[in-house]
Formats: C-alpha cells, sequence, structure tokens
C-alpha cells in the first residue's frame, strides 16, 4: 500500500494551483479586456483568497476528486457513444456537456451543504438555530413572496427576451 499521507502538507499549494489555473482559464474564455498579465495576477489573487481560508480549502479538496471522477466519466461516455452508437457525434456531445455541468453543479451544492454546516440552516424548513441575526434576516428576505415574485419577474423577462433576441438570426 502507498502511504500518501504527506499530500497533506501539499493540499493547499495544489488547490492554490488548481484555483489559480481555473480562474484564469475563466477570465481567458470570458475575453476580459486588458493585458495578459493582469489576468495572472487577478487569477493569482484569487486563488491567494482560497488559500487563505481553510474551509475554502478544505471544501476544494474535498470538490476536485469528484468534479475531476464527472470529467472522466463524461470523456469515456463520449468516447463511447462516438466509437460505438453514431458516426455523427455532435448532437450528442451538447447533451453530453450539459448533464456533466448539471452533475457538477449538483455535486457542488451537495458539498456545500456538508462542508458548511450553517447553510442547513438557510433551508426553509429548518429552524434558525446557529444563524446570526444578520442570516436571520438575509433567510427571511429570501423566502419572502416578495423575493420570490421579483426573482419569477426577473427570470421570465430574461428567458423572454433570449428567445426574442435568439428568433431574429
Amino acid at each position: 500500500m502507498i502511504d500518501l499521507t504527506a499530500t497533506h502538507y501539499f493540499a493547499p499549494l495544489l488547490v492554490m494551483l488548481a484555483v489559480f489555473v481555473i480562474s484564469y482559464i475563466v477570465l481567458k474564455k470570458s475575453q476580459v479586456p486588458g493585458p495578459n498579465w493582469v489576468m495572472v495576477v487577478l487569477s493569482l489573487l484569487i486563488a491567494l483568497i482560497f488559500v487563505s481560508s481553510t474551509s475554502l480549502t478544505n471544501y476544494t479538496i474535498s470538490l476536485l476528486p469528484i468534479i475531476t471522477l464527472i470529467i472522466t466519466l463524461g470523456f469515456f461516455a463520449m468516447l463511447a457513444v462516438a466509437l460505438f452508437v453514431t458516426k455523427d457525434f455532435a448532437p450528442f456531445s451538447k447533451i453530453i456537456a450539459w448533464l456533466g455541468f448539471i452533475m457538477v453543479i449538483l455535486v457542488i451544492l451537495c458539498l456545500a451543504f456538508q462542508q458548511f454546516p450553517t447553510m442547513n440552516h438557510m433551508l426553509p424548513s429548518s429552524s434558525n438555530s446557529g444563524l446570526s441575526s444578520n442570516l436571520i434576516d438575509f433567510k427571511n428576505f429570501i423566502y419572502s413572496s416578495v423575493f420570490t415574485d421579483n426573482l419569477i419577474f426577473v427570470v421570465s423577462v430574461v428567458v423572454v427576451g433570449f428567445f426574442l433576441l435568439s428568433s431574429k438570426k
């Protein structure tokens, strides 16, 4: 058996590297205006913020293996579909990408509720014990009818606007 306990000491550095690379890729793909070194510095600052918080570091350490597994399984699923099922892979790639994205979001939410127990008290059916007065006020605001009505309105306006703008092409 291989002893991997020494990797525990290097875990914050690996988290910093992973957050740095992911934030740089996100900044590069979103085409943030400015020189390349500004994106590098901004990514480094985001990575330093992650490393300075032990709860965020522990959350990222528990999240990375699962996301790696989902990406690997998605890759093998796309490879299996491409090799064995169809010759035209283009329609399946978008579906598999959306399924992988939804799985990653669900994993992130599940691990967030596991890693940060205070989030369990933010659910509508839970008690307010363990929450500060500001979090209780925030919880009451989020679950008020005014907020949900406005959220539904904004989401419906965005969806209708998206369909109206995409149909003009």
